[in-house]
This record gives structure tokens, sequence and C-alpha cells, in this order.
């Protein structure tokens, strides 16, 4: 990468995330991270980002591998949480008996639904490098 592409990236990850900060690690240590960008296909910074998320206890970023079962799995919670929908619609129409127990157990299962697939896809979104190379 020559001089000129170099500072058009970084003032673009600055843009992006604002703060730098400067990090020494032993030899050992950096080529553990620059391994595990390596296998991920993201940048050294993207792992250290990740490690402070998980850490902080964020959701972690699924790997490749990972990523269509995670995507399948969020379209499947989709469909549940329409299900839950049209039921409690039918019940406020009066085309089911209305049982306001069974009305406000479905709205709170239907609320973990959603928080559920939402906490998945928040998972796939992966890292800007990974979503760019995506074709």
């Amino acid at each position: 990468m020559d001089e000129e592409a170099q500072k058009t990236a970084v003032k673009k990850a600055s843009r992006r995330y604002g703060e730098v900060t400067h990090i020494r690690f032993s030899a050992d240590e950096l080529a553990s991270l620059k391994a595990i960008a390596g296998r991920d296909g993201v940048t050294v910074s993207e792992v250290v980002r990740r490690l402070v998320q998980a850490e902080a206890g964020h959701l972690p970023v699924a790997s490749e591998a990972l990523r269509p079962l995670i995507v399948e799995m969020t379209d499947q919670l989709r469909r549940v949480g329409i299900n839950f929908n049209q039921a409690v619609r039918a019940m406020n129409d009066g085309r089911v008996a209305h049982d306001e127990d069974l009305e406000q157990a479905l709205i709170a299962v239907g609320d973990l639904v959603r928080q559920f697939r939402e906490e998945l896809k928040a998972m796939t979104v992966g890292s800007r490098k990974a979503r760019e190379a995506r074709p």
C-alpha cells in the first residue's frame, strides 16, 4: 500500500471509530492476534475491538462458518414472531375467545422472540472489511 492510500485508510478509520489508542504487545501476543485476524479475515484492530466487546458483555460476531446457520435461525424466529402477532390479532379482532392471561403470555413470548432475533442479527453483522469483501 502506498503512503497516500495508507493515509486515506487511516482517515476513514478515524472517522468511523473516532478514538485511537496505542498498545504494546509481545511478539508472541502480536503473532497470536495476527493469526486470529488472518483466520477471520479481519484486521488486528477488529480482533482487539471484538475482544474488548466480548469482555464488556456484548455478543460475539459469528464466524463465517456459523453465519448461514444464524441467518437461518433469525429467519425462523421472524416466522415465529409473525405467528404470535397473528394469534394476538385474532384475539383482539374477536375471532378467538379473549383470555387476558393468554394475551399477556403471547405478547411476552413475542417480545422475547424479537429480542433474541435482534441479538442473533447483531452477531451476523461482521466487520466492515468482511462486509465489503462479500459479493
